[in-house]
């Protein structure tokens, strides 16, 4: 039991699921109906890794909310430039080595 949350065998497993890939992955979505518990897994998976030393922040984002190019950056054409989107800029901030 984990926050009154009763833990069974297959919501264990997708608590271990979801940390492996987090282990393998840059990123990743959750993807299922509502009330499937995506957010309780995740919530879980956070608060134990960050009880044993690994400080763990989710971010949620709605992809449906902006564009793909505000959502992962675009070439400007005219100066040649990379405009960087939201998911980008995330990922530089939350993935600086010189912070902890």
């Amino acid at each position: 039991m984990m926050n009154g949350t009763v833990i069974s065998k297959s919501f264990g497993l997708k608590i271990i699921q979801l940390y492996e890939c987090a282990e393998v992955r840059h990123g990743f979505m959750l993807i299922g109906p509502s009330g499937s518990g995506k957010t309780t897994i995740m919530n879980i998976l956070c608060k134990i890794l960050t009880l044993n030393g690994k400080r763990t922040i989710p971010v949620i984002m709605n992809p449906k909310a902006i564009t793909s190019s505000e959502m992962y950056g675009v070439k400007n054409e005219a100066t040649d430039e990379w405009v960087p989107g939201v998911f980008s800029t995330l990922w530089e901030r939350y993935n600086q080595r010189n912070k902890p």
